[in-house]
């Protein structure tokens, strides 16, 4: 792959003045900018090794690939600013954010994925990580381990650690999106957590109470909007706390209040609530899977590739981790697996009848990236400017994610479907024909995707 100009990103993106600070994902740099009139998107565009440029409500994202990381790490040294820089003290926050979704295309939609991106992309790792992990415990079981043998319980333990904390990493996340004191925010997520909630379910008590105000007594481990929700309120209680709280005693009533009233306030209403929305979204996804079998399959995976071209399919993780967290697997990853190998298979039938050694190169690594669940550099990079191809392999997607929801193939843990995560898919009555079954679905969204390219597609001359 060609050496990236980092130098020439910073100019194309109004240079060091504009920019505020930088982070990235799998495979995009997400830079914020405090002018993004000044982006010269297709100065950007054209520089050898960058596969795209999308615009957010509050990032400007440059689609890298892989090499992101290193990208990344060049581009910090060269700008000066950090992941954790902050915005101009004068700078009015609120009417920045006003501006952001009055004048971005999408608005509050463009805003909510984005600020979902914002929360998971961090975490992503971490799930991705003992997801992997997960799996391996699935392979591991179905080759006969036991729980019995301390080595490998000990291995089940530390493979679960995510989903069994996962409220403390949201929370964290969660509170660096919206600008409070991440001390703070696992402070009251480990109140939400206490053991004490624990032991009540234990011994039969379903409700508590708060100055007389009943509230439902819920293990919270695991879970995923309530501790969002509580943050987003604690941001504002700790906000407004401060704005009105003056003089020595700020250091203690600020943390102290906003600590006692989000928790409370959690308890009381948002906890129970969110928790409730939370189990029905993934229940009402569950159930158009498990009812709307092929049809359910093959609408999904051939828009999955649409959703991340548009930033949207960041909005399923909350909903995958929920189904996860509550009954072991989900009816989806199946599907959006196939969506990707469908690109990859668009990929191949690209490098195979392209004669362009260019071209050639970028379809090949890009159709490797996608087989391994990175599809940003094919879509980007490879698909989408090709035109037809794209649609191609979103037709391979929804034959393969049709075949899927045939058959009722689950995925077993999270991490990013693809050909070699496919121990993510080993579980239930029969492991190894769930997960060969899935690859199988794979393979067909592959040769669908492929064959199509190879047959329809004329390269430009």
């Amino acid at each position: 792959m060609a050496k990236i100009s980092v130098a020439k990103i910073v100019d194309g993106l109004g240079g060091k003045p504009n920019i505020v600070n930088a982070t990235h994902c799998a495979t995009r740099l997400r830079v914020t900018l405090k002018d993004k009139t000044k982006v010269d998107k297709e100065e950007i565009k054209a520089l050898d090794g960058v596969l795209g440029l999308v615009e957010g409500a509050t990032q400007t994202q440059i689609v890298i690939g892989p090499e992101v990381s290193s990208v990344y790490r060049e581009f910090i040294e060269l700008t000066g600013v950090s992941e954790e820089a902050s915005a101009d003290e004068n700078l009015d926050e609120e009417k920045v954010l006003k501006d952001d979704l009055k004048n971005s295309k999408g608005s509050i939609m463009t805003k909510f994925f984005d600020t979902v991106a914002q929360i998971f992309n961090p975490i992503v790792p971490s799930l991705a990580g003992c997801g992997f992990l997960s799996a391996l415990v699935m392979i591991f079981m179905a080759c006969g381990a036991s729980m019995k043998d301390p080595t490998f319980a000990n291995f089940v333990t530390i493979a679960m650690a995510v989903f069994t904390f996962l409220p403390f990493l949201l929370a964290s996340s969660t509170a660096k999106v919206f600008k409070m004191n991440q001390y703070v925010a696992l402070t009251i997520c480990a109140a939400m957590m206490a053991p004490a909630w624990s032991t009540m379910i234990a011994n039969g008590q379903s409700t508590s109470s708060i100055l007389g105000i009943p509230f439902k007594v819920i293990n919270y481990g695991g879970s995923v909007l309530p501790i969002v929700f509580a943050i987003i309120l604690a941001s504002y209680v700790e906000k407004y706390s401060d704005k009105f709280i003056k003089g020595p005693l700020k250091i203690i009533l600020v943390p102290a209040i906003t600590i006692l009233v989000s928790t409370v306030v959690t308890l009381w209403t948002i906890g129970p609530a969110s928790y409730w929305i939370g189990e029905q979204i993934a229940a009402g996804v569950n159930w158009l899977f498990a009812n709307g079998g092929p049809i359910a399959g093959l609408v999904y995976g051939g828009i999955y590739s649409m959703m991340v071209i548009l930033g949207i399919h960041h909005g399923m993780v909350p909903v995958l981790t929920q189904m996860i967290s509550n009954q072991g697997f989900n009816l989806v990853s199946p599907t959006s697996g196939s969506a990707n190998i469908g690109q990859a298979g668009a990929a191949f039938g690209i490098w195979f009848k392209s004669k362009d050694k260019k071209q050639k190169a970028n379809a090949f690594s890009a159709c490797i990236a996608a087989c391994t669940g990175i599809t940003e550099p094919v879509l980007y990079g490879v698909t989408v400017p090709s035109g037809k191809p794209f649609f191609f392999g979103c037709i391979g997607g929804a034959v393969g994610g049709g075949v899927a929801g045939l058959l009722g193939l689950k995925a077993y843990a999270m991490g990013g479907p693809s050909f070699l995560s496919f121990g993510m898919f080993m579980g239930g009555s029969n492991a190894f024909m769930n997960m060969g079954l899935v690859m199988v679905c794979f393979c067909v969204a592959f040769v669908v995707a492929a064959a199509l390219t190879i047959v329809c597609w004329k390269p430009a001359k």
